[in-house]
């Protein structure tokens, strides 16, 4: 089973593929519908700040820092990986796992705007993905190949091997958590030698996942003197996007996201229209949902607010309405302060059932009314009927 390479960005001349790439934001999003209605366009006063500033400040404070951030973190574990592997012992695997931590946190942290490269490239498959099949995982660690077929099988667990051959499912973050928290990682503690395959496979996976995130960013940057992603939002790029389509795709990218975090992962885990499923959050020996929803909230929370001294699309709501620009920003901070109160872990909260989780919840669902009734209407963007599902 071997992935397909899609060519790079600057290679699409058509506008409308940048379109769908940003419609098919992670397997969570959910298609734009043909039966969406378009909203009112926003009126001309929007102009007084206008897109392009908007989104050359985003793209210079907040999309290409964002990328560099989790290219740094993802190269920092699979450094430390390295470190733990060449001489095994606990500071080495404290250090590691505290390196995935980060690792993890800052991809997160992009997730709100993710599209361009990271969905051109397939890239959530190589980096993160859930669930992690760790029966699979297992059964390479014991000597297997892992995969089904006539796959390479004399070359050990190698970046080749993940990278071409390994579904989602036994790569990544994921892969990597299992490796270095799951049953039998005290191995690599031990300094006995008895963690070589179980190393082998965690530098294949944090290998692949640090040249990833850094093909990211470097699709953002562009390589060679020619503009990259970066430029269809700042300007740059000879075929640069209409300012107004750029800014639905951002906008569209916030929709899909706030979307997946309340409908798909809060509700189903507290089983607001059914069964609580608690598998629908991503979870695992290290219990990170909580600080999972704090990064994915911060990502959210710098594109409506802009980088730090710069603009976001905050500054071009408040143009059209201040009340919706304050009501939006009160919003996120109470979403914020109500992750605060889960204390860490939202697996826990779900769990032992204390409201907390709940609280999340609902102040999610009320910024998510404010974003899709009244934010996407003053700015003029059309989202489909399935991802305003359940905003009135």
């Amino acid at each position: 089973m071997k992935l397909i390479r899609f060519p790079g960005l600057l290679g699409l001349v058509a506008v409308g593929l940048l379109w769908l790439g940003a419609a098919a934001c992670r397997a969570a999003a959910t298609p734009l519908a043909d039966t969406a209605t378009p909203a009112p366009a926003a009126t001309a006063a929007a102009d007084r700040v206008g897109r392009g500033e908007v989104l050359r400040s985003l793209t210079a404070l907040v999309f290409l820092p964002g990328y560099g951030a989790a290219a740094d973190g993802m190269a920092r574990w699979a450094g430390s990986v390295e470190g733990l592997c060449a001489a095994p012992g606990r500071a080495g695997l404290d250090a590691a796992r505290a390196d995935w931590a980060a690792a993890r946190q800052g991809w997160l942290r992009t997730e709100a705007y993710r599209f361009g490269p990271a969905m051109e490239r397939r890239s959530a498959s190589l980096v993160d993905w859930w669930p992690v099949d760790t029966g699979k995982i297992d059964g390479l660690l014991e000597g297997g190949d892992g995969v089904s077929g006539d796959a390479i099988t004399g070359d050990g667990i190698t970046g080749e091997l993940v990278r071409e051959y390994l579904p989602s499912t036994q790569r990544g973050l994921g892969a990597g958590e299992y490796l270095l928290f799951g049953p039998g990682s005290e191995v690599l503690a031990a300094g006995s030698g008895d963690g070589g395959r179980r190393c082998d496979y965690l530098r294949a996976a944090a290998g692949v996942a640090a040249a990833e995130t850094a093909g990211i960013l470097a699709d953002w940057q562009g390589v060679g003197g020619a503009p990259g992603y970066a430029g269809f939002y700042d300007g740059t790029a000879a075929s640069s996007l209409l300012d107004r389509e750029a800014e639905a795709i951002a906008v569209r990218s916030l929709v899909f996201q706030v979307r997946a975090i309340a409908n798909m992962r809060l509700g189903a885990g507290l089983g607001v229209d059914g069964a609580a499923d608690v598998a629908a959050i991503p979870a695992g020996y290290a219990d990170h949902s909580g600080a999972d929803l704090l990064s994915q909230w911060e990502g959210i929370a710098a594109v409506y607010r802009g980088g730090a001294g710069g603009l976001g699309l905050s500054d071009r709501v408040r143009t059209l309405s201040a009340d919706t620009d304050a009501r939006m920003l009160a919003a996120i901070e109470s979403v914020i302060g109500a992750i605060g109160g889960l204390e860490g872990s939202l697996m826990a909260e779900l769990e032992g059932g204390t409201g907390a989780a709940r609280a999340v919840y609902d102040n999610v669902k009320a910024l998510q009314r404010i974003l899709n009734t009244e934010i996407v209407s003053l700015l003029g963007v059309s989202v489909g009927f399935a991802d305003t599902d359940g905003d009135s």
